[in-house]
């Protein structure tokens, strides 16, 4: 009886304890599964978050980790986790694709729904629980960007986004140091600061309405600076958004932090070259690209995982900006021998090809990559512009 008395006594004492011990070690694994997905490592990412949500089945924030490694996920393999898929007039690249798993998707989807039931279920014994309407903002959020990006309804998109930035609000006015909570704010601001002004009239009858954009843009540098759970995060949107807003100074700086924090984030270093041209600094565009390029080579910090043509592809048309067209000769023939090309960067560099010859007046080397283009199986657009110059020399 008194062994027992004693054992008992001695698990109050240490109850405290072993909570503090394992809170530490759920953080260090939250922060490993993190870097992880940042680094682009998918299945380790959400193998890990998914142990947390067995060992810690009631914390929102955990399922909402799934959630987003899933996104992200369907995202990359879409060919949309680059700069070019955010810097036009709507998502994606001419190379995305929109397809999705139905049981990824589906699998997305349930998780969000838990992770809302979680923090629900926390709600209703504290409808002023800060990490619970966070988490339950995280949730919208996570779903406004996959009906974005993935499903591209923007509509579905607006609702749920909307959603996030109403709950991050109510966060700030409980506790205006959860800084946080700025990000889902500070997203909505910026995206409807950036709609036209008679749209955002017609629209504000909907609830579609902001700070504008500068105050976005205040809101996301905050969660940048300060955040604890989210500045990367606020930081990759802030990249989008300097990008757009011509500050390339800026989203240079944030990419380079970045990368560095994560080297097998291969997209961040594409995204300097591509900001490069956009600045017309082809000499460090080519740069970059040559680094990339070394790496995929070596096989260094997983850039193996980067198709070669890809980069090849940027680099042949980074050549031809910069007036160097002999050696964007020499670099789309490459894209055309590669094993990695795809049909598409093969067509693409044919046609290039072929306007390069038409501009030196070789017009038989020309039609024979127009020739050649029209013989793949390739994106009818690319076949309507081979046609074109088939009938009508490039430049005349």
């Amino acid at each position: 009886m008194r062994a027992s008395l004693l054992v008992s006594i001695a698990l109050v004492v240490l109850f405290p304890f072993v909570q503090s011990v394992l809170a530490a070690d759920a953080k260090q694994i939250y922060e490993e599964a993190t870097n992880a997905l940042y680094n682009l490592d998918f299945s380790t990412a959400e193998h890990t978050y998914e142990t947390l949500t067995r060992d810690y089945p009631d914390n929102p924030d955990y399922w909402n980790a799934v959630a987003s490694a899933i996104w992200v996920r369907i995202t990359f393999n879409q060919q949309k986790l680059n700069i070019e898929s955010f810097s036009g007039s709507s998502l994606g690249t001419k190379d995305s694709r929109d397809t999705v798993n139905p049981a990824d998707e589906k699998r997305m989807r349930d998780v969000i729904t838990i992770a809302i039931q979680k923090a629900d279920a926390i709600l209703k014994q504290n409808p002023n629980d800060v990490r619970a309407l966070y988490a339950k903002g995280v949730s919208q959020g996570t779903l406004a960007a996959f009906e974005a990006t993935v499903k591209r309804s923007y509509m579905s998109a607006h609702g749920k986004a909307k959603a996030a930035h109403d709950l991050h609000e109510q966060v700030l006015k409980l506790d205006p140091t959860f800084d946080d909570a700025q990000i889902g704010v500070g997203a909505y601001d910026y995206v409807v600061g950036v709609l036209p002004a008679f749209l955002r009239f017609v629209l504000s009858p909907f609830g579609v309405r902001s700070a504008g954009k500068e105050m976005g843009i205040q809101e996301l540098e905050a969660v940048a600076a300060r955040g604890k759970i989210a500045s990367s995060d606020a930081k990759m949107i802030l990249i989008v958004v300097y990008t757009r807003e011509k500050r390339y100074e800026q989203a240079l700086k944030l990419l380079e932090e970045l990368h560095s924090k994560y080297p097998r984030n291969f997209p961040f270093e594409l995204a300097q070259a591509s900001v490069y041209r956009k600045m017309q600094k082809w000499d460090d565009a080519e740069r970059v690209y040559e680094q990339i390029l070394a790496k995929i080579h070596a096989k260094k910090d997983g850039y193996e995982r980067l198709r070669q043509a890809r980069v090849l592809s940027a680099l042949g048309t980074n050549d031809v900006d910069s007036h160097q067209f002999e050696r964007a000769m020499d670099t789309f023939q490459q894209v055309i021998s590669a094993n990695d090309a795809t049909v598409n960067e093969k067509g693409r560099a044919q046609l290039w090809l072929g306007k390069l010859f038409d501009s030196e007046k070789d017009r038989s080397k020309a039609l024979e990559h127009y020739e050649a283009l029209l013989a793949l199986d390739c994106s009818p657009d690319l076949k309507a512009e081979a046609q074109r110059y088939k009938r009508h020399p490039f430049g005349e």
